[in-house]
Order: C-alpha cells, then structure tokens, then sequence
C-alpha cells in the first residue's frame, strides 16, 4: 500500500539521474514539455467510481496501478478505466514486496496480474514494484521479462498526510516540474477530495496532465 523505504534508501547510493538512464527504468519524463502524470496505486476499489467520476470533471487522465487481487473482484471496474481513457498497469498481485521473493515468485506475481487485467491491456503491462522496493536484482529480472518499471518523482505522501490542505500544498506547482510523475493512491477519501484543487492549480500554472504512457511517448 505505501511506498517503503527501500526506493528511498537505494537512492542514497543510486542518484536519480542514474535511474533516469536505465532503458526501461521510468521515474521522470522529457524536461522539454509543460506536462505531467498523475498515478494512483493500489486499486480498483468501492471508492475507483468517485476517482473516475472526478477526473471526469476535470478532464483529465490518468495511470492507475492496480493489484491483481482487487482486479480479479472488480473487473467491471478495470474495464471502466479503459473505457474512460485511463492508463492501467501492474502493482503486483497481492502488495508483497518484490524484494522479498525469488526471480520465479516476482514474474508469477506480474504474470497473474496480467490475468486479472484480462485483454485490457495490449503487450507487457508496465510494473509499479510494491511499497516501491526495488534492488538491482529486482530490476533485471523485471527488465529481462520485457516489463517496463514505472517509478515516480513527486510523492504526495498521502498514506501518511490525510489533510487536503497539506496534499494540496505538497503537489503545489511550487514543487512540481516539467515531466514528473506524481504519486497518490486509491481507497482514500481525503487524496479524492484534494485532486480538484490540486488539479485547477497545476493547471492553472499552466500543465498539462496526461497518461504516464503518453508522457514519456512525447
């Protein structure tokens, strides 16, 4: 559910900018246009229609990391983020860290995923890693399976900030730039209600949000 400490912790010895040259490796898009993505992890859930309606309202689309486990209760749901021109990709299928498993448990977890999402996505779904812990070994193993790896590069923190006003402030275009991808997550009231001002802001600096495919297809 939440981003562990093992992405952070690597990133004290593997700079972002290292991370940003590794072919398959996605943490931030091209610094040449004014767009952004916005990722939620963890669903689908009861709360997906609210999130869907929501950014409905706002025009905008998004990336929706989905655990197996919750796509295989809820594939009418999976069906409806395609339908209304979101992204969906893999968070594994039960939310255990990849780092604990062996190379044939971590493609089992992608591999079922996979089912779960059914025909609605064509190729290797991109991987979101659980908790966000990856290690070199995980990453090989990953990219050797042709999966693309899909980090981020703004974390909104909302597993721990359940204040709009301080999700707002975090996601601020103060702290935004061109190319980042922003991380939130779905089954939380609070990150669905801070999305509209968070969204008219970043718009209103002037961004654009897109899918986290279209962003680095640019």
């Amino acid at each position: 559910m939440y981003p562990g400490i093992v992405l952070r912790s690597l990133r004290t010895y593997v700079k972002d900018a290292v991370f940003d040259r590794v072919p398959g490796l996605l943490r931030k898009g091209p610094a040449s246009g004014r767009r952004i993505a916005l990722t939620f992890d963890d669903g689908p859930d009861d709360l997906t229609p609210m999130y869907l309606d929501t950014l409905d309202d706002l025009g905008v689309p998004a990336t929706f990391f989905v655990l197996g486990e919750n796509a295989e209760r809820h594939p009418e749901t999976v069906r409806e983020y395609i339908r209304r021109g979101h992204q969906i990709a893999s968070h594994g299928f039960d939310h255990r860290r990849f780092t604990g498993l062996s190379r044939g448990e971590l493609l089992a977890q992608c591999a079922r995923t996979e089912v779960a999402i059914g025909g609605q996505v064509s190729g290797r779904p991109w991987v979101r890693p659980p908790h966000g812990s990856i290690d070199a070994t995980t990453i090989v193993s990953l990219l050797a399976a042709r999966y693309t790896v899909a980090l981020w590069s703004v974390d909104s923190r909302d597993y721990l900030d359940r204040d709009v006003a301080s999700l707002a402030a975090t996601c601020a275009p103060a702290n935004i730039g061109n190319g980042d991808v922003l991380l939130f997550h779905e089954g939380q009231h609070w990150t669905l209600n801070a999305l509209p001002r968070i969204v008219s802001a970043l718009h209103g600096a002037g961004y654009e949000l897109v899918t986290m495919h279209d962003l680095f297809a640019a």
